[in-house]
C-alpha cells in the first residue's frame, strides 16, 4: 500500500466542481479515477467497484452489523467530451446504482454469468472506496472501544484506491497486487493521478483528451528523448538500396518480429525480391499503383 495527500487547493476545487454539477465529491473522484484507468488501459469502457453501507432504512442506521454491499459503476470515457460532462454521466450512473443497492452483488454475478477465473474478481478488478462516514467515539457500558490499524498483507483486488476526507485535504492510498504492479509503477500512477486532478480543477471544460497528467520530465522524454532517432545515411541512395546493403552486411540479423515469428534481413530481402518479380511479371512498372490488402502480421 502506498499513501499520498491531495492538497487543499485541489480538494477545494474538486468540491466546487461537484457543486457545479450537482454531484458528490465521490462522483467527481470516480470520474477522475475512470479517466486515469482509461489512460493506463487504453480502454474507454471502465467498470469500477465501490462498497456501499446499504443502510438506507432508518431502522438499520444504528444497528451493529455488516450490511455493506458492492456496486459496479460502469463509465464510458469519451475523450471528446468535457470532464464536467463525465461527472454528470458518473452522477447518473451512481444514482441509478444507489436505487438498486439492495440487490446483492453475488446475485448480480449469478445473473450476468461472466467468465470466471481464480486469478481475478468477476465484473471488476479495480475498487474505489470513499471514507466519508463520521468516526465519532462509540461508548458502550463497561466496554472500551478504539480503532486499530491492521497490516494488509494480501490485496483483495488488482488495484484499490481509498480516499478519506480530512479537514481541508484528501488522504489517499493505493493498495495493489504485487504480482501485477511494481512499486515504481504505482508511484508513477500516484503522480499521474495527482496531476490529472490538478488539470481537471484548472480546466474542467476542456475535452478529456486534452487533460494532461504527465510531468515536464515525462513530456520531454516522450517528445524529445525517445524521438531522438536521427542518424546519418547516404543521400544519393534510395530506401530499398539502403535496405539491400544492410541485408548483405548482416543477413542473419532479425529484421521483423510478430508474436512467435521472426524474419531475418536475408529472408525479408528474398521475399521482397520475389514479390517484385511477381509484380513485374504482371506488368507493374514505374507510376503504376498497386493496392495492398493484408492482415496484421
Amino acid at each position: 500500500t502506498l499513501s499520498f495527500v491531495i492538497p487543499k487547493e485541489i480538494t477545494a476545487g474538486l468540491r466546487e466542481l461537484s457543486q457545479q454539477t450537482q454531484a458528490t465529491l465521490f462522483m467527481t473522484l470516480t470520474a477522475a479515477f475512470a479517466v486515469l484507468l482509461s489512460r493506463y488501459s487504453g480502454q474507454s469502457d471502465i467498470c469500477i467497484g465501490t462498497p456501499i453501507a446499504n443502510r438506507n432504512r432508518t431502522e438499520t442506521e444504528d444497528l451493529i452489523g455488516f450490511f455493506v454491499n458492492t456496486l459496479a459503476l460502469r463509465t464510458k470515457v469519451d475523450g471528446g467530451t468535457t470532464f464536467m460532462d463525465l461527472i454528470r454521466q458518473t452522477r447518473t450512473t451512481a444514482l441509478n446504482a444507489y436505487a438498486h443497492q439492495d440487490v446483492p452483488f453475488e446475485h448480480l454475478v449469478e445473473v450476468l454469468k461472466p467468465e470466471r477465473h481464480t486469478s481475478h474478481h468477476p465484473v471488476f478488478q479495480v475498487m474505489f472506496t470513499m471514507q466519508n462516514m463520521p468516526t465519532g467515539v462509540l461508548e458502550l457500558p463497561e466496554l472500551l472501544l478504539k480503532i486499530m490499524d491492521t497490516e494488509v498483507v494480501t490485496a483483495k483486488f488488482d488495484l484499490n484506491l481509498t480516499m478519506t476526507e480530512a479537514d481541508e485535504v484528501l488522504l489517499a492510498s493505493f493498495e495493489f497486487n504485487t504480482d501485477l504492479f511494481e512499486q515504481r509503477t504505482i508511484e508513477n500512477m500516484i503522480g499521474h493521478f495527482s496531476r490529472l486532478l490538478e488539470a481537471v480543477v484548472a480546466h474542467p471544460t476542456k475535452q478529456i483528451v486534452d487533460l494532461s497528467m504527465l510531468s515536464q520530465a515525462e513530456r520531454r522524454q516522450l517528445l524529445v528523448e525517445w524521438n531522438n532517432t536521427a542518424t546519418g545515411y547516404s543521400i544519393d541512395k534510395t530506401i530499398h538500396q539502403l535496405f539491400e546493403e544492410r541485408a548483405a552486411q548482416m543477413p542473419q540479423a532479425i529484421a521483423l518480429i510478430f508474436e512467435d515469428q521472426q524474419i531475418t534481413y536475408g529472408q525479408l530481402n528474398a521475399r521482397a525480391n520475389q514479390l517484385a518479380h511477381y509484380l513485374r511479371a504482371k506488368g507493374v512498372g514505374p507510376e503504376i499503383l498497386v493496392g495492398i490488402c493484408a492482415e496484421r502480421s
